[in-house]
């Protein structure tokens, strides 16, 4: 990740200047990486947009990856997400990445998940059960809003938890106000690593 601080004039009501009270608030710009698997590279453009938009995230197209064989669980007949999380980190080169895979994935005690991410590293986001290119966005959403450190909301948010894939269509594909305002709180403390 290469932030570069921009300064730009803003307030608290929506970007209306108000009176005489203007802050300044330091904006800073991340980069991530995009890996993905066959099946994956034809969300990557769909997904990097988003991430732009949702986020001002900068997501930098590393190429195709490989599923990594040695996450596969024969018994459950799917890939476990813990593995190819730890094989993604492994692997990368930089501070963030999200690897958008084919196969259906699984955690321990859960029969699948869309995708796993590890706060402020990456995330791997499966789109198997995913049948639309807007679902795989909002995933992809969710799971770099954890890399970014939000954890899961119980408002009407894209960081919402989703038990099944009609929870994950239910929700929308953007953070609530209060999400966004733990964002903006982590985007412009001095010195945050993200």
């Amino acid at each position: 990740m290469a932030p570069c601080c921009v300064y730009g004039v803003t307030c608290p009501d929506n970007g209306f200047i108000t009176g005489m009270r203007i802050f300044i608030r330091q904006v800073v710009r991340m980069e991530i990486d995009l890996f993905y698997t066959d099946g994956g590279a034809s969300f990557k453009d769909a997904v990097a947009r988003r991430l732009g938009r949702t986020f001002g995230l900068e997501a930098r197209d590393r190429g195709r990856m490989r599923i990594y064989e040695g996450a596969w669980n024969e018994r459950r007949r799917q890939y476990d997400a813990y593995v190819l999380l730890d094989h993604l980190v492994r692997c990368m080169k930089s501070d963030t990445a999200i690897w958008l895979v084919d196969p259906d994935i699984f955690c321990e005690n859960v029969n699948f998940v869309f995708g796993l991410a590890m706060y402020h590293i990456a995330a791997v986001v499966s789109v198997f059960r995913l049948d639309t290119p807007g679902m795989v966005v909002k995933e992809t959403i969710h799971e770099a809003g954890h890399i970014l450190g939000l954890p899961h909301c119980r408002n009407h948010c894209v960081m919402r938890f989703s038990n099944s894939y009609e929870d994950a269509l239910l929700k929308p594909d953007i953070p609530c106000m209060a999400c966004r305002r733990k964002l903006d709180r982590k985007i412009v403390e001095p010195g945050m690593r993200m």
